[in-house]
């Protein structure tokens, strides 16, 4: 926390804690530095079929035209690290995905700092957002002093580790942007190595198309060879890259009651679910971040893990 914060400032950030997010950084609205490291990722076609991350590039490198008259961006962390875990011969999903779709929780809490704000700082205009607009999520939680980037790509929190949601409220409002930490892996590469379809192929580098997480996912053809032939047993998403980054010792169970993942859920083993049903599936996964991939992709998943 910038130790010359005012008060709103020190407002804004204890109410964020209050709410239940982890951590809560500022950053001054403007011009993303590393724009042109986004395009080149682009051009190389490393966000595979993810047409959406072409779309609105101006935007997306710069919140002042995503939300009109915006000065700043406020940055909220919210741990996902769950107490209870499947068991491990069960297939697998990414724990981001056992409770709640965090987009809905995440909307909720920055929705009531959001009128926090309005009622108790000043009267602003501005925006929401979680993983669902333009916006450079790590790269904001960079500049707001949140933790840095590792080689995997991921934020990391220091001493908290990297399990985190990210969510965003662009204002109008001018506050005091924290200072980015100045922190980083070293000569850590336990990540790189660890990753079975070798996805990461450079420093802070993935391509999607390699990736367990976007094959099992994102992507709604066939599973590419090079992927399939590595899926284990990871039925939704995956989460090697963090589980092996020693950062993540400091990883704590989330105290979110919406996270928590319910027995039905866990009870989920290979025969339960071969022979779930699509109507079965939209009850277990209502609420559940697992729609994305829906029935008929998990069950193509299903075909590919040992």
């Amino acid at each position: 926390m910038n130790l010359k914060s005012s008060p709103k400032e020190l407002l804004i950030k204890a109410e964020a804690l209050r709410l239940g997010f982890d951590a809560c950084g500022i950053a001054r609205a403007g011009h993303v530095a590393d724009a042109h490291f986004v395009e080149e990722w682009l051009q190389e076609g490393c966000s595979a079929e993810m047409q959406y991350m072409h779309n609105h590039f101006e935007k997306r490198t710069d919140p002042r035209l995503l939300v009109e008259g915006s000065k700043s961006v406020i940055v909220v962390a919210l741990n996902y690290y769950p107490a209870v875990k499947q068991s491990e011969a069960v297939p697998q999903f990414s724990y981001y995905a056992y409770g709640k779709d965090y987009h809905e929780v995440i909307k909720e809490k920055l929705r009531l700092l959001y009128e926090y704000i309005q009622r108790e700082i000043s009267p602003v205009e501005g925006r929401m957002f979680t993983d669902s607009a333009p916006v450079l999520e790590r790269y904001w939680a960079v500049q707001a002093g949140l933790g840095f980037i590792g080689k995997n790509t991921q934020l990391i929190i220091p001493g908290k580790g990297s399990y985190f949601f990210l969510g965003e409220l662009i204002l109008d409002l001018e506050l005091i942007p924290d200072t980015p930490l100045r922190l980083s892996c070293g000569n850590c590469t336990r990540c790189m190595e660890a990753c079975p379809p070798k996805a990461l192929i450079g420093v802070k580098k993935l391509d999607a198309r390699r990736c367990i997480s976007y094959q099992t996912i994102e992507n709604k053809g066939e599973i590419a060879p090079e992927t399939a032939s590595v899926l284990g047993n990871h039925l939704y998403g995956c989460d090697i890259c963090q589980q092996v980054c020693p950062w993540n010792r400091f990883a704590t169970p989330n105290q979110t009651i919406e996270f928590q993942p319910s027995e039905a859920f866990l009870s989920l083993d290979k025969e339960r679910l071969e022979n779930m049903t699509e109507e079965e599936f939209r009850i277990i996964f209502r609420h559940s971040a697992v729609k994305r991939a829906g029935y008929k992709g998990l069950k193509r998943n299903l075909k590919g893990i040992i």
